[in-house]
């Protein structure tokens, strides 16, 4: 049949050359972007495959210069402990020299001045020693200093150790603060023959424990100050240095003095979940017959107590007087607030280096344990030898010092060749993986330049065979003559 308005022949040809047209395509975008997948549409299941091992390769690399800068880190550290390990053995050298029995007293000093210059070297390295901003080899305990109510510290300053005896001046400034959450504490004073007298006030002035300082009662201690009321007081004592609070007056309603004589026992004052038992005035009597105190015929005994079941508000204690004393403090529980300092300390960290991040697997890692080597640590804090038993005790001190400072030169030198093998494992590791994504994803260029001549010799031959079909309609023009 011959018709004008359908060719059959033509539309065949334009289907083969549409399909032909798409595998040209394809052939030059693979080519020209070197890629087998360049879309989901070129091979979906591919496509999430190269897209996983990508992921691999991205986060091993980055691994691998993480375990590059934990070796840049390891080698700075031990070298440090190198230098400081010559330190120790130099210092090893002078102890054995000041504990020779020959040396003089000024020769001693001249050694240990050596020595303390030593120890001096060995915390600027510790302190000094930076990179990547971690300090392997600064303390990883520091001492932070203590929160201070205006200038006053909190008790533990003063009293670092449970019971024992420390020597002080009195005066009409707090001598420390009790920090709330203290439990079952006793402060005790011996006036040594003095007038000394213990206080204990709140924050917004009131006088709870302690010797009046007005009326037919004030005691010499507060006259020998010039405080005779509570407006001088108040002028004299309540501000922010000495740790009372803003707009704090004296208040002596509560104030517990205490019996007519100086009571072991002695009275108490409930106060805001407190309870506070006083000794009384110290300048009162003692009795070895009556409970060990009391009936004024042995003497002063110049001691004050106060006890407390527990603290549930910071408390400012004060030693009112013109002397010294001694004082000690015994407690269950007595918390030591700090103060978060201006600078950070510097302080030595574990060192977390990921080894593998793999796509779906859980991330693992090693542990660089931090390596603190300042004198505390290697305990040579406060050691001397200016003395021939000292320089005998620092020589065990330097060995022990000496033995810290090569093991931890020993744990680096294990790590950078832990981390030196796992890298050329990882190495290897991309090696095969990049081998195994390009043969899914880049394109076979060989088999690609084929598929384009094809394409092209089909196209060709399409563009030939459609002419044809096209001219098969003039035959009925034939008919027409």
């Amino acid at each position: 049949m011959l018709a004008i308005n359908n060719n059959e022949i033509a539309g065949l040809s334009l289907k083969y050359r549409k399909s032909n047209e798409s595998m040209l395509s394809q052939a030059v975008e693979r080519l020209s972007s070197g890629l087998r997948i360049n879309g989901a549409k070129d091979d979906a299941a591919g496509q999430a495959i190269v897209n996983r091992m990508q992921s691999n390769l991205n986060a091993d690399s980055v691994i691998s210069r993480g375990m590059d800068d934990a070796i840049s880190l390891a080698q700075t550290a031990e070298s440090a402990l190198g230098e400081i390990g010559d330190m120790l053995i130099r210092a090893k050298s002078l102890a054995v020299q000041a504990a020779t029995g020959t040396l003089s007293e000024s020769d001693r000093i001249s050694i240990n001045n050596e020595y303390q210059q030593i120890l001096a070297g060995i915390t600027q390295i510790t302190e000094g020693t930076e990179i990547f901003g971690q300090y392997p080899l600064a303390t990883d305990n520091p001492v932070l200093p203590p929160q201070l109510l205006g200038d006053v510290g909190p008790l533990n300053t003063k009293f670092p150790i449970m019971g024992n005896t420390y020597s002080f001046t009195s005066g009409i400034v707090p001598l420390a603060y009790i920090p709330a959450g203290s439990t079952n504490l006793t402060i005790r004073i011996n006036s040594l023959g003095l007038d000394d007298d213990l206080q204990l006030f709140t924050r917004d002035g009131k006088h709870l424990v302690g010797t009046p300082l007005e009326g037919a009662d004030a005691d010499f201690t507060w006259v020998s100050h010039g405080i005779t009321d509570g407006t001088l007081a108040t002028g004299a004592l309540m501000n922010s240095a000495n740790g009372f609070a803003s707009g704090a007056t004296y208040d002596d309603s509560l104030l517990l003095e205490g019996g007519p004589v100086w009571d072991n026992t002695g009275p108490t004052l409930a106060y805001n979940g407190m309870n506070i038992t006083y000794s009384g005035d110290g300048d009162r009597y003692e009795d070895s017959t009556n409970g060990g105190y009391n009936d004024g015929t042995n003497g002063p005994i110049m001691s004050e107590r106060i006890t407390l079941d527990q603290v549930t508000e910071d408390l400012l204690v004060m030693v009112v007087g013109n002397g010294s004393f001694t004082s000690a403090v015994t407690w269950g529980n007595l918390p030591a607030p700090t103060a978060t300092p201006a600078v950070p300390p510097k302080q030595s960290h574990p060192v977390e280096l990921v080894t593998s991040a793999n796509f779906g697997e859980e991330m693992q890692t090693m542990t660089i344990a931090p390596t603190p080597a300042d004198l505390k640590t290697l305990k040579l804090e406060n050691t001397s030898m200016s003395t021939q038993s000292g320089a005998s005790q620092c020589m065990g001190a330097l060995d022990a010092a000496l033995e810290k400072v090569s093991g931890y030169r020993s744990q680096y030198g294990a790590t950078i060749n832990s981390v030196e093998s796992h890298k050329a494992v990882l190495s290897q590791q991309n090696i095969a993986l990049q081998a195994s994504r390009s043969r899914i994803q880049d394109a076979d260029y060989a088999a690609e330049a084929s598929r384009l001549a094809r394409a092209q010799i089909l196209e060709q031959g399409q563009s030939a065979a459609l002419k044809i079909a096209n001219q098969a309609p003039q035959r009925v023009l034939d008919l027409l003559k």
